[in-house]
């Protein structure tokens, strides 16, 4: 009987003495996340103990006694891992690792890919090993950038927007027949490896690893990069050379004053009425009276030249008042609305310029009550239902006239207080339809609440009108003042404020 104990005592020092030589014993690591050390059982630094670090990282740990597999949770995620397992259920996908799980001395270990591919992503964590020191060291992961890309031809140049879900560092390089966008800090998740287009200069674009690259349809273009920021894009320009650049200005002799030209947009017309008062008024002929003496006003003040997008009880779709600016090069295009409330106490002049997204939700619900009685509903994160073209139109149209156009905004909405008894509602931003792909300084007023009967009562009146139309202008009249002091003509009639008729 003496025997069974010497040898058994043998078969154990034998069975350690060949897991040491062949790097199975346990051995002590240390695993740092959030501040704090966590110890974690490890063989060779290549095989660490799965609940150790699981619970380091805050999941819960549930083991199954029969079959060994551990049940990791937390954060919304559910991890299976047992004896054997190489392609490890996540949620509802799965993931290889590169060697399958094991028990040893009791517990189970998994290969160091099994971390880095499943648990330190669950926790929003990257993690760095020291074989030296037995250190695991984490940090929290930067999620990928990701991108989104839009092409378009305006002549004479060819835009590709990239767009950003993350503000970037990026580095350019012009290439003999392309050009190249690299992010050397972030990682990227573009939408794509490649994709051609029928463009007359971008015949494709292309991703790999942390670099974009445009390729040419011909030798010889040209290009430039600049970033817009809310939200973060780039902005890469491709043309024959000199193509686009901006003409040397030339002063204008003193007998002949910059002349402007100013596009304004009586809101709704025709079938489209738009909001009506308690007694009957209608948006549609507030807005054209209004219009129609502003139109007068303006050259009084301003050498300029209106035009109207519509002069008569006609219906004009929100895409054609904006391409009428557009196709008249005008120097500002304003477009006259007024407002309607389910709250019969709401009054007052607000005034708006574009932005995807809406300042408040009550700018919201204009905004949208707007595109759709033009026919033009306005979805979430999009002004149309084509995402890259609204994309585009947002980007390279107004982008580079928000600062004006929230000046000008501010200008009118500051006249329009003066003539009102009203507190200020504001200045506002909202996804306007009718402000999209305007590629000038562009407004949408809301002079006011035509639901309020009080101010149904004065919108009604001619003379009404015509002070609002005034402190317009005047308000244009200061904002192409301070750029162009030339085309000022005379200042503008003082604020008055109306009488309740």
């Amino acid at each position: 009987m003496s025997r069974r104990p010497a040898a058994l005592a043998a078969a154990l020092s034998l069975l350690f003495t060949v897991r040491a030589a062949t790097g199975l014993a346990e051995e002590r690591a240390t695993l740092i996340w959030k501040g704090e050390s966590h110890p974690v059982g490890t063989i060779g630094g290549k095989e660490f103990v799965v609940s150790d670090v699981a619970r380091a990282l805050g999941l819960s740990v549930a083991a199954d006694a029969a079959t060994g597999v551990l049940t990791l949770s937390g954060a919304g995620h559910q991890v299976l891992v047992g004896p054997g397992t190489a392609q490890v259920p996540v949620d509802r996908r799965i993931v290889g690792i590169s060697a399958p799980a094991r028990m040893a001395s009791g517990a189970l270990y998994a290969p160091i890919d099994f971390f880095e591919k499943v648990l330190f992503p669950l926790a929003g964590a990257t993690g760095t090993y020291d074989a030296t020191r037995h250190v695991w060291t984490l940090t929290p992961a930067v999620p990928p950038i990701a991108i989104e890309v839009a092409v378009v031809h305006v002549a004479p140049t060819t835009q590709v927007v990239l767009r950003l879900s993350a503000p970037a560092r990026t580095t350019t390089t012009a290439l003999e027949k392309g050009f190249q966008i690299r992010f050397p800090e972030a990682r990227i998740d573009p939408p794509f490896p490649e994709r051609k287009y029928d463009d007359p200069f971008v015949a494709a674009v292309r991703f790999s690893g942390d670099t974009a690259t445009i390729d040419f349809r011909e030798a010889g273009l040209t290009a430039h990069a600049y970033p817009l920021s809310g939200p973060d894009r780039l902005v890469i320009e491709v043309g024959r050379r000199g193509a686009g650049a901006p003409l040397e200005s030339v002063a204008p002799a003193p007998a002949a004053p910059p002349t402007l030209t100013i596009v304004l947009d009586p809101g709704h017309g025709g079938a489209e009425t738009g909001a009506v008062g308690p007694t009957g008024l209608q948006e549609k002929d507030v807005t054209l009276e209004i219009a129609r003496k502003l139109a007068a006003t303006l050259p009084h003040v301003l050498s300029c030249r209106t035009v109207l997008t519509r002069d008569s009880d006609s219906v004009v779709s929100l895409d054609d008042r904006t391409a009428v600016a557009n196709h008249e090069r005008a120097d500002l295009f304003l477009s006259v609305h007024a407002n309607s409330s389910r709250a019969a106490s709401a009054r007052g002049s607000e005034t708006y310029y574009l932005s995807l997204e809406a300042s408040d939700r009550i700018a919201q619900d204009l905004a949208r009550r707007e595109n759709e009685a033009g026919g033009a509903p306005a979805p979430a994160g999009a002004i149309t239902g084509n995402p890259d073209l609204d994309f585009v139109l947002w980007d390279l149209a107004q982008s580079a006239h928000l600062k004006e156009s929230s000046e000008l905004a501010e200008a009118i909405q500051t006249e329009l207080n003066a003539v009102s008894d009203t507190s200020s509602r504001g200045i506002k931003q909202a996804p306007f339809r009718v402000l999209v792909g305007a590629t000038m300084p562009a407004v949408l007023v809301e002079v006011g609440f035509i639901s309020n009967a009080e101010e149904e009562k004065k919108l009604r009146s001619a003379e009404v009108q015509q002070v609002v139309a005034d402190a317009i202008a005047r308000a244009v009249a200061g904002f192409f003042g301070k750029r162009m002091p030339a085309a000022l003509r005379s200042t503008p009639r003082p604020a008055v404020t109306p009488a309740t008729p």
